[in-house]
């Protein structure tokens, strides 16, 4: 299967939402830029309009290079970014560029001045350059203020559960681990395998997840001579190696596909290669399109149930990115897209008992989310134009909405993500994943970056994770009818072994009954604390 080719969506990765929650206590002065005293490109100063501080404010941003840009000084430290500013005329993309460095953001309209905050910026002693301009164009500046401050407090502990109460306990595992993680340090992710081999030849490591696309599944694909051949099972043996499994779905449209040159059949999840109307499909269920919604998804649960047959967890992220509107599935807006969400949900797990699948949701606009009872993580798309940007305002954005309940994650970026400046700016996803291929792949950073990240402590890598043996038999030979494990893994590895009775408490309270290393790259291991008709769980991990 080819990657899919990506399309421009940078004008809403970055500062789409209000930056909430930051403490504004650092020590140090408030840097305020008044846009009339900035330098001005293709713009002229305004007082035409009330409500602006200063003598004026800046008007004009009408076409490319239009802009202000302020020269200032500041010492080492975080600031946080407020654009004052006025867009009367609808939401308008921009682009600050702070010593080079774009980013992108998006002012909601108003007709009247009012506050943006931009996230957080990191600073260093000496002289700076910030400029305000170009993405949409047409609205106003008054001015631009940078606030000292500390990095916000890492996120707040999440539950361990999940929304499937019929979930696998490989599955609960999977979940418990990235819950205990959080806030403490980013595993390493990556899209398509065949990028494995260029991250361990570059970082001598690898990533803990892949993910993998069920895209060549959907039926009007095959109908089309799609051959997806065994790249489900090729994904499956990568669980072998240790890796934990993400799957997204690209999904061609079940019928009504144009298939002209512009937009080709293999093309059909984007909604301009298709006319096909799902709404129209969801409020009609004896209707033949209602049918092939059914058989899609019946399609793709055949794929899913060979990784439950293996007993193998998911982040499964079905129907991403959905309000961008460039997918099919989002082209209706946000009440037929949480109907379908549902379907999907109820489909897979109650009609093909799917028990195998934490529900990732990629989506930060409120009026798109299905509900906190079919989603586990809420994940972020971000295809940013400095590939260093934290995504602080993105983040604190859904923190304000998730803190305490659902895991975030940067499910997809353009490149290698900053993991250790995010985490400075506050910033703790779950996970990340680069995107694949030359432009957003994680060749897209350079190659000192992509070893930096992957060799840091802020990074969980899989040569630093749990050590999953290839073999974990449970067995009653004991001559005392005692659980006796048998297990295989790397040889010389450290591994623990933890039980417990009761399955709801937290990891901190499992207890420890065996450790040591693989000799010869085998072990076994009698539970002599284990009582005949108690039911008692077990996990293994390395120290």
């Amino acid at each position: 299967m080819q990657p899919v080719k990506r399309h421009n969506r940078n004008a809403r990765c970055l500062w789409l939402l209000l930056s909430l929650g930051v403490v504004l206590n650092a020590s140090g002065a408030n840097i305020v830029l008044e846009a009339e005293s900035g330098t001005l490109t293709g713009t002229t100063v305004s007082t035409s309009t009330a409500g602006y501080s200063g003598t004026g404010y800046v008007t004009g941003f009408d076409n490319t290079g239009d802009s202000v840009r302020w020269n200032f000084t500041a010492t080492n430290g975080l600031y946080a970014l407020q654009i004052r500013f006025r867009s009367p005329f609808g939401e308008k993309g921009f682009d600050a560029i702070l010593d080079g460095a774009t980013s992108s953001g998006m002012f909601p309209q108003s007709s009247s001045f009012t506050t943006f905050h931009a996230g957080l910026m990191e600073l260093t002693n000496g002289n700076h350059t910030l400029e305000i301009g170009g993405g949409w164009n047409y609205y106003e500046i008054d001015r631009a203020l940078l606030i000292p401050t500390n990095a916000p407090a890492p996120p707040g502990a999440v539950p361990a559960t999940l929304v499937d109460p019929q979930a696998t306990f490989a599955t609960l595992m999977l979940m418990r681990d990235l819950v205990a993680d959080y806030g403490k340090i980013t595993w390493a992710g990556q899209h398509n395998s065949s990028e494995i081999t260029y991250l361990q030849n570059t970082t001598g490591r690898k990533p803990l997840i892949v993910s993998g696309d069920l895209i060549d599944y959907s039926p009007s694909r095959v109908a089309f001579g799609g051959m997806p051949g065994n790249y489900v099972e090729n994904y499956i043996a990568l669980e072998n190696a240790g890796h934990a499994q993400s799957l997204i779905w690209h999904w061609n449209a079940p019928t009504n596909l144009l298939n002209t040159t512009e937009q080709p059949w293999w093309s059909g999840f984007y909604t301009a290669a298709t006319t096909f109307n799902f709404a129209t499909a969801l409020a009609n269920t004896n209707s033949p399109e209602y049918a092939l919604l059914l058989r899609d998804i019946d399609a793709i649960a055949v794929q899913l149930k060979k990784f439950s047959a293996k007993n193998i967890p998911i982040l499964w992220r079905p129907l991403h990115e959905s309000e961008g509107g460039w997918f099919w599935w989002g082209a209706q807006g946000p009440e037929p897209f949480k109907q379908l969400w549902r379907l999907l949900y109820n489909r897979l797990t109650t009609h093909h008992n799917l028990h195998n699948l934490i529900w990732v949701l990629t989506s930060v606009d409120p009026d798109w989310y299905p509900g906190d009872d079919v989603v586990d993580v809420v994940g972020v798309d971000a295809y940013p134009s400095d590939k260093t940007d934290p995504l602080s305002g993105t983040w604190q954005a859904l923190l304000a909405r998730f803190e305490g309940k659902k895991l975030l994650a940067l499910t997809e970026f353009g490149g290698m993500p900053d993991i250790e400046k995010m985490q400075r700016f506050g910033v703790w996803w779950s996970w990340f994943a680069p995107w694949t291929g030359d432009t957003y792949g994680p060749r897209a950073s350079p190659s000192a970056t992509v070893v930096r990240i992957y060799q840091s402590p802020a990074t969980f890598t899989l040569d630093e994770a749990n050590a999953v043996p290839s073999q974990f038999v449970l067995s009653t030979t004991a001559s005392n009818g005692a659980p006796q494990f048998l297990g295989t893994g790397p040889r010389g590895s450290a591994y623990r072994v933890f039980a417990v009775t009761n399955l709801a408490l937290p990891l901190a309270n499992w207890s420890q009954i065996s450790t040591g290393r693989f000799s010869g790259g085998v072990f076994t291991l009698t539970d002599s604390q284990w009582t005949n008709g108690v039911e008692r769980y077990y996990r293994l991990r390395k120290p």
